[in-house]
């Protein structure tokens, strides 16, 4: 479910998107190192979104340095690691060991069974670590089964859920600014959902899997789906602006105001070659 909130490449400057990658690789060191070499298969693009987030907000130090890895064992990459970076890591972890059992559960796929074996030890750890986090994730995604389970035509309720979700993930502690971030997570994990539904819905169809938007009686679905996408991206960037962002805004904006639109784009360009 999760891939839909990275970078416009093209939309950003070098010195930029070096920066982005750096977040990127300091999650992906974090994982080997807090973790396992395992544990880099559950990297993911949204958590770095997390981390320039947080980072930004809190104003956090950053070590930076350039290391090897086996993905680039020639030239050096740029590390950029905090104190997010370890928060992040843990939620990816706990995230994707909840989403392999899902994926179990639902199509009886293999892979995941076995991978969800192999996490499971880092799951133990993560879980222990940040256990209110890890709860209220599992809270959610047994309400968003649930409902999955009715068969729910309501589609707000069930991209709610997973709005609810989000807010878990985003809020880092509780301050004064505890409303605002809860509100972005909220929106955010919305718009994660909507977007993954969407663009499942032909395949979703064919497995007769469950789809919020097959249960839909109504003529244009397309639209929609492109109001509500939309609608719920412009909330969550009225939220983001609330925040005193510095560090790192340029990518931030990149990410909500020209990265995720194009995913909506790209999913909608490519239902439409589909039919």
């Amino acid at each position: 479910m999760f891939g839909y909130v990275t970078i416009n490449k093209m939309e950003l400057k070098f010195k930029e998107y070096y920066s982005y990658k750096g977040y990127y690789c300091g999650l992906c060191k974090t994982l080997k190192n807090k973790y396992n070499n395992v544990s880099r298969m559950t990297l993911n693009y949204d958590m770095t979104f997390l981390i320039l987030l947080l980072s930004s907000l809190y104003e956090v130090n950053n070590v930076s340095y350039n290391s090897r890895c086996m993905v680039h064992p020639v030239k050096k990459q740029l590390i950029i690691h905090n104190e997010i970076t370890e928060y992040a890591a843990g939620i990816n972890i706990i995230l994707s060991y909840f989403n392999l059992k899902d994926n179990w559960e639902d199509e009886k796929d293999g892979k995941s069974f076995l991978l969800s074996k192999i996490l499971k030890k880092q799951f133990t750890k993560a879980s222990s670590q940040l256990v209110e986090k890890s709860n209220n994730i599992k809270l959610r995604l047994q309400n968003l089964s649930d409902l999955e389970k009715l068969n729910s035509s309501d589609i707000d309720a069930v991209s709610n859920e997973f709005g609810h979700l989000m807010e878990e993930i985003i809020l880092y502690k509780v301050d004064v600014w505890e409303e605002t971030l809860r509100k972005i997570g909220f929106f955010l994990g919305k718009f994660i959902y909507l977007l993954d539904a969407y663009e499942d819905m032909e395949k979703d169809k064919r497995n007769k899997s469950y789809n919020p938007f097959n249960n839909l009686n109504i003529d244009d679905i397309d639209s929609y789906a492109m109001e509500a996408l939309n609608l719920n991206l412009a909330f969550l960037s009225e939220e983001i602006e609330k925040l005193p962002l510095i560090q790192d805004k340029g990518i931030i904006d990149n990410i909500v105001y020209s990265g995720m639109m194009s995913k909506i784009k790209i999913t909608r360009d490519k239902k439409g070659e589909i039919k």
